[in-house]
C-alpha cells in the first residue's frame, strides 16, 4: 500500500511502545499536525520518558531506514493503516474524544465506512441467548455492518452470526501477529479473509489485560448503536455501553429474569439509560429501517448427520462425535464451524459443543 509522507509520519509515531497515547497526541498538537514537533515537548517529554529514550525516539523518527523497517512490518503481517489524518478514517469514530491515531486494518477497509452497529457481551453467556445473538446478527447485517471483539461466548456468536454476510468488524487488543484468545485463531483468520480485523496496536504488540477496556471505545465509536447481549455487574460489556452513551450513541440490551447473573448488567442499563431489546425489530424500528424475514437455515447431509449426533448426546467433544460417526476428528471440524456459523450449535468450552 502506497502511504503519503504524512501518514508515514503518523504510523512511524505509533510504531514507539514507549509513547502514550497522550505523548502522541501532544506531539502533533492535539492531532492538528501531522508531523510532530519534538521541541515544543522536548522538556516534557524527556521528564516523562528520560533523555535516553527521548533522543533515542526523535532519531529514529527522522531515520529513513527506520521508516522502512516499520512500513515492511506492516506488509509482512499483511496489514494497512488507515490514520487519523486520511481519507478512509470513519467519521463516528473520529468524532470521539480518544480517537486511535492509526487504525492497523485486515480485511475489507471499506466496511470501515459503512453504517455500524456494535454487538457485545459476557464470556459467560447462556446458550440461548447465545442462540438469539447469532440470529438477530445476521438479521442486522441486512442494514449494518456488525462490531465485537472476539472473545468467546457473546462475541464470538456476534462474529459467527455476521461471518456469511462478510459484514463485520471485530476490533483486537493487540498487533495482529498475536491470537487472543488462542483458541479462537480459526475464527479470527476467518474475519481477516471474510470481514476487517481491527486494532490501533502495531502487529508485534502482544495483548494487555489493560488494552481490552481501552479498545472497548473502538468497538462503540465506529457504530450508531450498541447492543449489550449479556453482562454481569463487572463486565467489560459495560464499559462498551458507557462509551456508547458518552458518544450520544443508543444502548440496547437483552432483557433477562431475576436472578441471572449474566443479566444483571443488562437490567441495570434497561432500568438506566438502555432500552429493552428482544428482537432485531426494536433495533430497526428506532432507526426506521425495513426489516425482511429471512428463509430457514438449509443444511448439507453432512450437517444434518453431526448436528443429529450432537443433539442425541446432548453435549460432545469432537473426539467424541468422531467416534460416534465413525470418522477422524479433523473431518468434522469445517462441518461443526458451519453449524456454529448458522447458530444451531454453541461452543461451551474447548471442542465441546451443545445443540441450540
Amino acid at each position: 500500500m502506497n502511504y503519503t509522507e504524512e501518514e508515514i509520519n503518523l504510523i512511524t509515531l505509533c510504531s514507539f511502545e514507549e509513547l502514550t497515547y497522550y505523548h502522541r497526541s501532544a506531539l502533533l498538537g492535539g492531532l492538528t499536525s501531522t508531523r510532530p514537533d519534538f521541541a515544543k515537548y522536548e522538556k516534557s517529554l524527556i521528564k516523562s520518558l528520560s533523555v535516553g529514550v527521548y533522543n533515542k525516539i526523535k532519531a529514529a523518527f527522522y531515520d529513513a531506514a527506520y521508516r522502512r523497517t516499520v512500513l515492511d512490518k506492516l506488509e509482512k503481517a499483511g496489514a494497512q493503516c488507515v490514520t487519523y489524518f486520511s481519507k478512509g478514517y470513519p467519521g463516528l469514530l473520529k468524532n470521539t474524544d480518544i480517537p486511535p491515531i492509526v487504525l492497523y486494518c485486515k480485511g475489507n477497509i471499506s466496511l470501515l465506512n459503512t453504517d455500524c452497529f456494535a454487538v457485545v457481551g459476557s464470556r459467560r453467556t447462556l446458550p440461548q441467548a447465545l442462540k438469539e445473538c447469532k440470529r438477530i446478527v445476521k438479521e442486522l447485517t441486512q442494514h449494518f455492518t456488525v462490531v465485537s471483539g472476539i472473545a468467546d461466548g457473546a462475541d464470538a456468536a456476534a462474529v459467527e452470526g455476521a461471518l456469511e454476510s462478510g459484514r463485520i468488524i471485530s476490533v483486537q487488543a493487540n498487533g495482529f501477529n498475536h491470537f487472543y484468545p488462542a483458541m479462537n485463531k480459526p475464527l479470527i483468520e476467518k474475519v481477516a479473509k471474510r470481514g476487517l480485523l481491527l486494532s490501533e496496536y502495531p502487529p508485534e504488540v502482544a495483548p494487555q489485560r489493560h488494552h481490552f477496556p481501552i479498545r472497548n471505545r473502538i468497538i462503540a465509536g465506529l457504530s450508531k448503536g450498541t447492543l449489550i447481549v449479556s453482562a454481569g455487574e463487572r463486565s467489560g460489556a459495560l464499559i462498551t455501553a458507557n462509551y456508547a452513551a458518552e458518544y450520544g450513541r443508543e444502548v440496547f440490551a437483552f432483557p433477562y429474569s431475576i436472578g441471572v447473573t449474566a443479566g444483571k448488567g443488562c437490567n441495570h442499563l434497561i432500568k438506566n439509560y438502555g432500552r429493552l431489546a428482544e428482537n432485531t425489530l426494536d433495533i430497526f424500528d428506532f432507526f426506521g429501517l425495513d426489516f425482511k424475514p429471512q428463509d430457514g437455515v438449509k443444511l448439507s447431509d453432512e450437517e444434518e448427520k453431526v448436528l443429529a449426533a450432537i443433539r442425541e448426546s446432548g453435549e460432545a467433544f469432537i473426539s467424541e462425535l468422531a467416534e460416534k460417526l465413525d470418522t477422524l476428528p479433523f473431518r468434522l471440524i469445517p462441518t461443526v464451524s458451519k453449524l456454529e456459523i448458522k447458530g444451531l450449535i454453541v461452543r461451551l468450552g474447548g471442542n465441546r459443543f451443545s445443540a441450540l
